[in-house]
């Protein structure tokens, strides 16, 4: 995992300051995993739609994920979840997030479940992933400007080189807002 820099620790206590979402993370059974754009040490290459573009003060300006603290450090997570920030810059028609904001989040967190599970040296998940398809339904609308959302990503199945993610994004009061359902595909580097 990585170390926790400065740009980890402003996200976190970010979130710290906002008391439901520092209730998340007050559990002693929480581990914070940072997503590798986050990082200070990120390759210019990782993932530059949210590094570069979406990790902005006006669009998501601090996002932490974080899961349940496992006894041994190659075992599967099948449940990864994030705090996401929301401002204008991603906001659709009266404050509300635009509706491939909230895709774009779900991708990016079911995203991170595999990468989680690379990290921690899960055999079944080496090599790169895709995405396959993503299915989201929009069920409420999700206030943006200021909010954040709790997105949670859980392991549906896993067979082959195919991997089953089902995502919720959800508010403060754990209102379920919008779901999600991803694909990920494992690809040889000759296919990219």
């Amino acid at each position: 995992m990585a170390s926790q820099g400065e740009t980890e620790n402003k996200d976190l206590k970010f979130f710290k300051d906002i008391p439901w979402c520092a209730k998340q993370l007050s559990s002693p059974d929480v581990a914070i995993w940072v997503p590798p754009w986050k990082r200070k040490s990120a390759a210019p290459e990782a993932t530059p739609f949210f590094k570069r573009t979406l990790s902005t003060p006006d669009t998501l300006p601090a996002v932490v994920a974080f899961h349940g603290k496992q006894a041994r450090a190659n075992s599967f997570l099948t449940e990864l979840r994030a705090l996401v920030a929301l401002r204008e810059g991603v906001t659709g028609l009266h404050g509300l997030l635009h509706g491939g904001a909230v895709s774009a989040i779900f991708d990016e967190v079911a995203g991170m479940l595999v990468a989680v599970n690379q990290e921690r040296g899960v055999r079944a998940l080496g090599g790169t992933y895709v995405t396959a398809y993503l299915n989201t339904s929009f069920l409420r609308p999700v206030p943006a400007a200021p909010g954040a959302v709790l997105v949670v990503a859980r392991l549906a199945g896993l067979e082959g080189r195919r991997m089953l993610v089902e995502a919720t994004m959800r508010d403060e009061y754990a209102t379920v807002l919008a779901e999600a359902e991803a694909m990920f595909v494992r690809v040889g580097t000759e296919r990219l």
